[in-house]
């Protein structure tokens, strides 16, 4: 079964996602208004990192790279551990706010369909 080169809908949602995000930070970070989360707490050469490694997990994802896909996982989590944090630290609508990206991607990343296009994508090469 010959094995499609392009990503799957839900790995291309992803990834425009991600990208919209990075660049969204890179931007944030380079006009001075921090844009607000963990970036908006670090100087702006740190919030434009932020902003690329954004972009650059959402290119590794189209490509279907498991280390991207391990990495968002990652990140995720901490994002939702972060939130759990703010709910005794700040309270409860700061940390639902803080939630909804992670959760949104996490839904995303392990949707059958992006589990299958990184499988394939490592298996393949």
């Amino acid at each position: 079964m010959e094995r499609s080169s392009s990503a799957p809908p839900v790995v291309t949602v992803l990834a425009i996602l991600l990208y919209v995000g990075g660049g969204l930070v890179v931007v944030y970070s380079l006009v001075g208004s921090g844009g607000g989360g963990v970036s908006g707490l670090l100087p702006a050469w740190g919030g434009v990192l932020v902003g690329l490694l954004y972009v650059g997990l959402a290119r590794a994802l189209q490509l279907g790279r498991r280390w991207a896909w391990r990495v968002a996982l990652v990140l995720c989590w901490v994002g939702l551990g972060l939130a759990a944090v703010l709910v005794l630290a700040i309270g409860l609508m700061a940390a639902v706010s803080q939630a909804v990206w992670p959760a949104i991607y996490l839904v995303l990343l392990n949707r059958p369909a992006t589990r299958e296009w990184v499988a394939s994508r490592t298996a393949a090469g």
